[in-house]
């Protein structure tokens, strides 16, 4: 057995689609929620705006670790977080059920990009980080199916508000890349990031038959380290 499994994964994410996501694929892991101020950090940010994710998923990364190490525990932390970008802007969660409509209404019969970044933080205090970056495009869904699916309370906990999976609104028309990266954790980088062999190859992913090339790569993930012992 490595030096690495003896230790848990925790996710740091109280989403249920990652949750499920990670559990489908075999994944042991351990819930670990360390809440940072996501406004605050979003507009501290400088980069280029499809980084965003991966920038808030190494922040929640780190966050988790430093709750971990100060309870005396130690093991590896998942973070991810999902931006949906359209003209330039990041839609992020709606506030309340009419910016959700507003949000369905600008991203209605056109493209837009779902940047999805993954973070794991190891037990040296060193940050793994990528992200899957999908062009959807919506269908021309209409006014009266906005407000049906806006009435289920659905989008209000997703960026863009929309669930690409939704079996009765089904939003989507076409997605290039990976889709579970637009359902919020794309296990090709995630499986990359575990050393586990099952990878995404040319015209293929063993995680979804849903999911197209061009498929997101982490040969070359960015690097941090914190200051924790």
């Amino acid at each position: 057995m490595s030096a690495k499994s003896q230790f848990p994964l925790y996710l740091a994410s109280s989403s249920p689609r990652r949750q499920q996501l990670l559990t489908r694929a075999g994944i042991s892991f351990e819930l670990l929620l360390a809440p940072v101020d996501e406004e605050a950090l979003t507009a501290d940010y400088t980069g280029p705006l499809d980084g965003l994710g991966q920038y808030l998923a190494t922040a929640k990364a780190m966050e988790a670790r430093g709750v971990l190490v100060r309870g005396g525990k130690w093991g590896r932390i998942l973070a991810a977080d999902t931006t949906v970008l359209l003209d330039g802007r990041s839609l992020a969660k709606p506030r309340d059920l009419g910016e959700a409509a507003d949000m369905l209404a600008a991203l209605r019969n056109r493209e837009h990009i779902v940047a999805t970044g993954v973070a794991l933080a190891d037990l040296n205090g060193c940050v793994k980080a990528a992200t899957a970056r999908t062009r959807v495009l919506m269908r021309n869904y209409s006014d009266a199916e906005i407000a049906r699916y806006v009435a289920t309370g659905d989008p209000l906990d997703k960026a863009g508000a929309y669930s690409i999976q939704h079996p009765d609104f089904e939003p989507v028309e076409r997605a290039y890349g990976c889709y579970l990266g637009v359902m919020g954790l794309p296990m090709c980088l995630v499986a990359t990031m575990l050393h586990r062999p099952e990878v995404p190859e040319a015209g293929s992913c063993p995680w979804s038959g849903v999911c197209t090339a061009p498929f997101p790569t982490s040969e070359n993930p960015e690097l941090a380290s914190d200051s924790l012992p």
